[in-house]
């Protein structure tokens, strides 16, 4: 007979969270340490987990911009406080134009984005 889900078993348990914050960790160790990103295999071996596994949250820390990813086997690298304060920037609504070096705030007011209204029409 099947077990029907309880909402307990259905919460989040804090080593879920937390298997991403070691990932990181694990991460921002072995690059000061060797110099180098470690590789997928690396991590699970480092934190008792698959490759499989230690692939996708590596992916969602990639996503949420706390570990960039470049091609090649040992892409991984942190991002560097400007790096940082642009994807903050970012996620604030700011519209950034880094070949300029330009930060523009969010607009709350759309109305002045609009184009102004002229009356005045120099030809009859």
């Amino acid at each position: 007979m099947r077990e029907v889900a309880t909402d307990a078993s259905l919460r989040l348990r804090p080593e879920m969270t937390s298997r991403r914050l070691l990932v990181l960790a694990f991460v921002r160790d072995y690059i000061n340490q060797w110099g180098e990103s470690p590789s997928y295999g690396e991590i699970a071996n480092g934190l008792a987990i698959s490759a499989t596994r230690a692939r996708q949250l590596v992916k969602s820390l990639v996503k949420s911009g706390q570990v960039l990813r470049k091609p090649g086997p040992r892409g991984l690298s942190l991002p560097t406080q400007v790096e940082d304060a642009i994807r903050q920037l970012r996620e604030l609504g700011w519209q950034i134009d880094e070949p300029q070096g330009l930060a523009l705030p969010p607009c709350a007011d759309s109305s002045l984005l609009a184009p102004p209204m002229l009356d005045y029409h120099p030809y009859p």
